[in-house]
């Protein structure tokens, strides 16, 4: 699982959000690889996600936050 933090919640993004029922928020993490700050629109974050990231070409997985985890 790939450690992530809110940016913008809601997401800045009007196409997101309107994708998703007004649900998407942005969300930045850190490259599994180089450590580099990479940011993304999480549509549905209630459910995993997970990609390539371009950064490295390194698998992310984000996992919702459980009520005890969020802040």
């Amino acid at each position: 699982m790939t450690e992530w933090r809110i940016l913008f919640n809601p997401s800045k993004d009007i196409r997101a959000l309107q994708l998703s029922h007004w649900e998407a928020m942005d969300i930045g993490y850190n490259c599994p690889k180089c450590g580099s700050e990479r940011a993304s629109v999480w549509l549905f974050p209630d459910t995993p996600m997970a990609y390539i990231d371009e950064c490295c070409n390194q698998p992310v997985v984000f996992e919702p936050k459980t009520g005890s985890e969020e802040e």
